[in-house]
């Protein structure tokens, strides 16, 4: 049987019945985590902009845009979540290849209010689409200039709208094929609003391969398989393409997801670790660092950016972020604007830091041991390594620290209560009929 055969297949048979309970655990944690980001990215400059975008194209009302106060049609409130969600920095990807759960619940969400969907019914297709996308998109497109994210994460889309409206496989196979020709970003947008674009269209252009699917458009050649595509576009016809159907069912590829918990790029987030520990170690302040040095990746090294031009590129540079490390209390948004990008204290402490470009490291997200080197201006040296950030696979996080991030990245848009309220039906989702999701979302697209 092909490869495409045998995803299909398991997508429509599989029920969350079938689920194990640490994947219905995690989905619901993924899927909060990934509701805050909407909301708090509603807030940010990039978000603002696809807001107002959308306020002045679109005047239909079929779904809630997460954070805005109103609705739209349901391509436009998919865009716009899926925007949002990626526009906080707050996106949670499997490593190496940096698929993630940022081109699902956006899509799922306007999908269960359109099509009047359980909790149950929103786990079930999350968790489906994440674990297809994730093997899909197991190999990382990173050495050729290529952003996985997007690229394989509208497949993800697809996959969460086929299985929300209860596709066969025949019809799946379609959706995937009519999605694999929509799959597109770039590295070279990292730090710039196309950078949440290729995402956020990404959402949308896979819900709709599913909606043309179930109106009959085909896709994917009956001669073909996906493992044709995937060697294709890896220019590796011996890509080990058998090892992604491996323990399907039994092994899943949506507990490889890394949980973010810094609103900038994920690939200096070994290092935010680092430093935050060495601060509250050593009791350090800004001034008492006379030097920091970074060995990272060739990918990683994307963020060496000694001196961003505007908040998205802050949010993407190592020395604007641990600079913000040393001088801030917390890493939140606030580090992110305009006035700390010119503040002289922000120059300064920016150019004591020096980024190491490991040429000969694996060309891919997260690579290698990362490797912080702080010298003290008393001589002293503090040498700390991360093979992974503290959310990570090897180091996962409590339902408590999920419950916080929720909490940390909403309380400045929602009252307190709604955030409660919100949280306590996220973790209680599989309890929650069609009626009470709808509730959930009005909450959150109304404040």
């Amino acid at each position: 049987m092909k490869l495409i055969d045998k995803f299909c297949d398991f997508v429509e048979q599989t029920t969350i019945d079938d689920l194990p309970s640490d994947v219905v655990e995690f989905t619901k944690h993924l899927t909060l985590k990934t509701m805050a980001g909407m909301i708090s990215g509603s807030r940010t400059e990039s978000g603002y902009k696809m807001n107002n975008f959308i306020k002045n194209i679109d005047t239909s009302s079929e779904a809630g845009v997460i954070g805005s106060g109103f609705k739209s049609s349901i391509e436009y409130a998919i865009l716009a979540n899926g925007h949002y969600a990626h526009a906080a920095e707050l996106e949670d990807d499997q490593f190496p290849s940096a698929t993630s759960d940022i081109t699902v619940t956006p899509v799922i969400i306007p999908v269960a209010e359109c099509f009047n969907l359980s909790g149950n019914k929103i786990i079930e297709a999350t968790a489906l689409a994440l674990e297809i996308m994730n093997r899909i998109g197991y190999f990382s497109l990173t050495p050729k200039g290529i952003t996985d994210l997007p690229f394989y994460g509208i497949i993800g889309a697809a996959i969460a709208t086929a299985k929300a409206l209860d596709f066969d496989a025949k019809t799946i196979r379609s959706t995937i094929g009519i999605a694999i020709g929509r799959a597109s970003g770039f590295i070279i947008n990292f730090g710039t609003d196309a950078h949440y674009l290729e995402s956020s269209l990404a959402c949308r252009d896979g819900y709709l391969s599913a909606i043309f699917a179930k109106n009959g458009m085909t896709g994917l050649a009956n001669n073909s398989d996906i493992s044709d595509w995937l060697k294709s576009i890896h220019s590796n016809p011996n890509l080990p393409v058998s090892e992604l159907v491996k323990d399907l069912g039994s092994k899943w590829f949506i507990k490889n997801i890394w949980i973010k918990k810094y609103p900038c790029c994920f690939l200096t987030h070994r290092q935010i670790d680092m430093m935050l520990d060495i601060k509250k170690k050593y009791n350090l302040t800004h001034d008492d660092v006379k030097h920091i040095e970074l060995d990272v990746g060739p990918i990683d090294a994307t963020c060496d950016r000694p001196t961003p031009i505007d908040i998205e590129d802050s949010r993407f540079s190592f020395q604007h972020i641990l600079s913000g490390v040393l001088i801030e209390d917390e890493v939140d948004h606030r580090i992110f604007t305009e006035k700390k990008i010119i503040d002289p204290l922000y120059i300064k402490t920016r150019s004591k830091i020096k980024v190491n470009n490991h040429h000969d490291w694996p060309p891919e997200f997260n690579s290698g041991i990362a490797r912080v080197v702080v010298t003290l201006k008393d001589g002293k040296q503090i040498i700390e390594t991360s093979e992974q950030a503290l959310g990570g696979p090897k180091r996962p996080l409590t339902q408590e620290q999920f419950i916080e991030l929720y909490r940390k990245y909403t309380k400045d848009v929602i009252p307190e209560d709604i955030v409660k309220e919100t949280c306590n039906i996220l973790l209680d989702l599989e309890n929650k009929s069609a009626d009470e999701v709808a509730t959930l979302i009005k909450m959150v697209t109304y404040i």
